[in-house]
């Protein structure tokens, strides 16, 4: 996480809970702590098997049917994908996927890992949008082929700017409350044998929203502004392919900068604490045909990663003020595969892979750490020929990676060998009843903070164990289509069984330490459902989640762990009368726990959005729109206090002491030209 930028000496109030709030409350606990389309209406969210076996969603800043402001609005709405902010946009987000913390979850920007063993979890809103921009995630497995070394949760693919949907020019461009505005470009085109595409972005806001502050015993109310809470950033990315007679050769470029505040939480605001960020990631490609039936390809990337904190005023850390902090995260790596039909009901890819990555943590105290990793793998489908089901396809999968890693800090080396994999099989009852199961052994190796801690508030362990899990799903998909009606839907169940996950548990008054804990036991059911006629799309998603302490603790087993709702529901509905398009969107959370012994429930959230759009007349491919967020300003929520039996008004948010904004209205404007149009 990008927070430990504070830890050259302990940090109180604010520091403390950046760290206890969301490293424990995303983490998984056990043993008495927590373990850690151009229509608006259209809705594109692709569920099926791919190669790697397991159960993928798509999604897609074009068909997104709720506004595309950031990367967390696209994502939100997903089965089982849960977005947790620490403010408004733009503000720091953590991603969770079954139940599973962020940095169970891996991050891919076009085969380059945004994710590592410096920096596990990927923060949303740092995550800019481009026209076109499309993300897949692999719900609990995903291919050996992406580098993956057994996330528990998942792994979230980017895709890169592609013209595999046709060559166009576009822009958008959006201003909203809170001093928000935002814009992005992009052009996809080919020229004889070269494919270029690229996109730009940029964004901006202050953030300085309201909200009402209570005190706990008397209940009074006083409303607060959050100030020092804006942002600004800048990001560009750019794909060139050119295609050969044997294949192709491309190059990704991609790059970003931000500058954000660090309001604090509620009670412990801050005025100038500031975070610098920047990212530059380059990739090269070679893709060859080896014959009709196969491709090889080979991909070398390197990434470079820097962020600079400031605490001037000393209101993270009293004892320093003045402070500033730099870091710097740098990583190359080498991928070289193949995928081909070496028989006919056969499909088989292969990989290998290596990595580079070295934390430096510039003129701090902090531990300078290296490692050295690599790994293999292979993904495989096999679709027999049955002759008492024809007509009924089936397909076997299997994907399974064998990694190594050696790291070295301070003169404390770690070295690991980690395998990992799953098996799945699918029968095609027919296009309206697909049955698909998955199950495999996961496995994700400490990261260099967690190994060897920041000399600061965070306190390494060299022997950490991996987190390892166990985990199946089982469900059925289809599509049902007529004339006048599509309709898709999938229902799906899973269980996770995991341990000695890894969490950071309280060591003082304003200290953590890393440590293997004991079990958690994730269960739930992910259900969606789309449905498009000729002027109605409308798209539901619900995900039923079960996350228990299972360790050995009287005090905490069998008791919800926190910051996972139980009840996550996303709907949203477009109709359109002739150039006018109407949106509605509805989110609502419940049963959600916030200690560790899943006693204090938080009361039930639902929040409304709606929208119009209007594609312009007599100019094509121009479209205004009009959306209103958490429409009836919900901002206060009450729930029992533990010091007084009367309920208590608390601020809306996802991490208690980090209130969210109340209504937002969002004015869009958008252009594209398709070529050929």
């Amino acid at each position: 996480m990008r927070w430990r930028c504070v830890s050259p000496a302990p940090v109180r109030r604010i520091g403390r809970f950046l760290v206890g709030a969301i490293l424990l409350s995303v983490s998984t606990s056990a043993g008495g702590q927590p373990l850690v389309a151009q229509d608006t209406g259209a809705i594109e969210v692709t569920v099926r098997g791919d190669v790697s076996g397991g159960y993928a969603t798509r999604a897609s800043v074009d068909d997104s049917p709720r506004p595309a402001v950031d990367a967390a609005s696209v994502l939100s709405g997903l089965p089982s994908v849960h977005v947790r902010r620490l403010g408004a946009d733009g503000s720091f987000g953590t991603l969770s996927v079954r139940g599973a913390a962020s940095s169970q979850v891996g991050v891919f920007l076009g085969g380059i890992p945004l994710t590592s063993a410096a920096d596990p979890s990927l923060d949303l809103g740092a995550l800019p949008l481009w026209p076109g921009a499309s993300f897949r995630v692999h719900r609990g497995f995903a291919p050996a082929s992406l580098g993956t070394t057994g996330y528990l949760g998942g792994v979230l693919a980017i895709e890169p700017p592609s013209v595999t949907d046709g060559e166009r020019t576009s822009w958008w461009t959006a201003a909203g409350s809170f001093g928000a505005l935002k814009l992005r470009a992009g052009d996809l085109r080919r020229e004889g044998r070269v494919t270029i595409a690229a996109g730009v972005s940029a964004a901006r806001a202050d953030n300085d929203f309201s909200f009402e502050l209570a005190d706990p015993i008397t209940r009074a109310t006083r409303e607060v502004r959050r100030n020092n809470a804006g942002y600004a950033s800048a990001s560009g990315i750019a794909r060139v392919a050119v295609d050969f007679s044997w294949g192709s050769v491309g190059t990704l470029v991609f790059g970003d900068a931000r500058r954000l505040g660090l309001p604090g939480s509620a009670d412990s605001p801050t005025t100038a604490s500031r975070l610098e960020t920047s990212r530059m990631a380059v990739g090269v490609d070679v893709t060859a045909r080896t014959g009709a039936q196969g491709a090889a390809r080979a991909l070398a990337w390197v990434r470079h990663e820097s962020s600079a904190f400031t605490d001037p005023l000393g209101e993270l850390d009293p004892l320093h003020p003045g402070a500033v902090v730099e870091e710097a995260i740098r990583a190359a790596g080498l991928q070289i595969g193949w995928r081909g039909r070496p028989a006919a009901p056969l499909t088989l890819g292969l990989v290998a892979d290596a990595r580079i990555e070295q934390f430096d943590p510039g003129d701090t105290a902090q531990i300078e750490a290296h490692r050295v990793a690599g790994g293999i793998g292979f993904d495989l489908v096999f679709r027999p020929e049955i002759a008492r089901w024809p007509g009924h396809p089936l397909s076997l999968t299997a994907s399974a990676r064998i990694d190594a890693r050696s790291d070295d800090a301070d003169r404390a080396p770690s070295r690991e060998i980690a395998p990992s994999g799953h098996l799945g099989a699918a029968l095609s009852l027919s296009p309206a009843a697909v049955l698909a199961v998955h199950l495999g052994a996961l496995r994700r190796s400490p990261g260099f903070v967690e190994l060897y801690g920041d000399r600061g508030t965070l306190r390494g362990d060299p022997g950490l164990r991996p987190e390892r899990a166990l985990s199946i799903d089982a469900g059925v998909h289809g599509d049902i289509g007529t004339p006048h009606l599509q309709l898709g839907y999938e229902i799906v169940a899973f269980a996770t069984e995991a341990r000695d996950l890894i969490a950071f548990v309280p060591l003082g008054r304003s200290t953590f330490r890393a440590e293997n804990l004991d079990h958690g036991t994730l269960l739930g059911a992910e259900a969606s459902l789309l449905l498009s006629t000729r002027r109605l799309r409308t798209s539901i998603s619900y995900t039923l989640l079960s996350a228990r302490n299972t360790g050995d603790d009287p005090l905490t087993t069998g008791r919800q762990l926190p910051g996972r709702p139980a009840h996550d529901l996303a709907y949203d509905a477009a109709y359109r009368f002739g150039p006018l398009v109407l949106r509605y969107g509805l989110d609502a959370v419940a049963g959600t726990t916030v200690d560790e012994g899943g006693t204090i429930v938080l009361p039930p959230r639902v929040l409304h959005g709606v929208g119009a759009a209007l594609d312009v007349p007599r100019v094509p491919g121009l479209r205004a729109s009009l959306d209103v967020d958490n429409l009836f300003d919900l901002r206060t929520l009450h729930t029992e206090s533990q010091l007084t039996s009367r309920a208590v008004p608390l601020p809306l948010s996802d991490f208690l002491g980090f209130p969210l904004p109340g209504r937002a209205l969002w004015a869009t404007l958008q252009w594209s030209f398709r070529q050929g149009e």
